[in-house]
């Protein structure tokens, strides 16, 4: 493995080996930019700083926290004439829109998102667009579903599985933003890092590509899904009154056609055995930490 450059806002982050370098700084900052950029063939793009349910609360705060950051990434990218391939986490459920056809989203559908969020995702795609045509960088754009595979905190937004276990196995109640039946396609993180190894070198200067399942589940199919692998009851925090979730897509599920056909690439983990095996987990780390105890 080459060197690693990771940047990092805030807080502290463990290094596995003496090839990775955390730098600390942001990327409001275009200082902090150049920094980083400096000497990197290669950056994979997840620095995001809100989630669907929440965007619109703020919207021009919203733009802030996150247009300007990538706007300054992309003129430190230019200004340092490295042209690095840029690999640039979408969102799958949250830049299409309502899919009132049922028909799985494919890569060259038209776009209408429903949140800030998701405007801002699909603006993004298209200032790296801009930046790719322009010979800046190349550029792969992952239509990510929605990830699952590790535990997430109670507070978090975003990540229904993450959350939900980590809920139902301290015996709380798990919030549910927006219908129990709308349906969303579930992805493994393992599935997801299987594709990014895949587009690390670019196969052509600028590409979008879905990552999912194919297949799409309901929040309630989901809970239940992980109540039968515990012994806890399930106990479900239905947020009324609220704007949060109000405007949420009620189905998404992605074409994974161009992610087969093009990439070779193919999701391995189905939805019920990974949350088993994140059950499975969760409950050895539980026991194990009480042992200690």
């Amino acid at each position: 493995m080459g060197r690693v450059r990771i940047l990092v806002r805030d807080g502290t982050i463990a290094k596995e080996d003496s090839s990775i370098e955390v730098v600390h700084g942001d990327l409001r900052s275009p200082n902090d930019c150049s920094r980083f950029t400096q000497g990197l063939d290669l950056i994979l793009h997840l620095a995001h700083c809100n989630t669907p349910v929440n965007s619109d609360l703020d919207q021009p705060n919203d733009a802030l926290l996150n247009v300007i950051p990538l706007l300054n990434l992309l003129r430190a990218i230019e200004t340092s004439q490295t042209k690095p391939h840029v690999v640039y986490f979408s969102s799958g459920g949250a830049v299409y829109g309502r899919g009132t056809e049922r028909i799985p989203f494919r890569e060259l559908d038209p776009c209408q998102p429903l949140s800030s969020y998701g405007i801002q995702k699909l603006a993004a795609e298209h200032y790296l667009r801009l930046a790719a045509e322009r010979a800046h960088l190349t550029c792969t754009v992952l239509r990510i579903g929605n990830a699952y595979g590790t535990l997430l905190h109670h507070q978090r937004m975003q990540g229904l599985i993450g959350v939900a276990i980590n809920q139902i196995l301290q015996k709380k109640a798990v919030r549910v933003f927006g219908d129990v039946n709308n349906i969303r396609d579930y992805v493994h993180l393992d599935d997801i890092c299987t594709m990014v190894e895949k587009v690390a070198r670019p196969k052509e200067p600028f590409t979008i590509v879905n990552v999912g399942s194919g297949l799409g589940h309901s929040v309630r199919d989901v809970l239940q899904e992980i109540q039968s692998c515990v012994d806890s009851p399930l106990e479900i925090d239905i947020v009324k009154d609220s704007p949060l979730g109000r405007w949420l897509a009620d189905w998404v599920v992605l074409d994974i056609t161009k992610a087969k056909t093009e990439f070779g690439w193919l999701p391995v983990a189905n939805l019920r055995d990974g949350i088993r095996a994140m059950v499975a987990d969760c409950q050895t780390q539980i026991k194990s930490a009480g042992a200690l105890a």
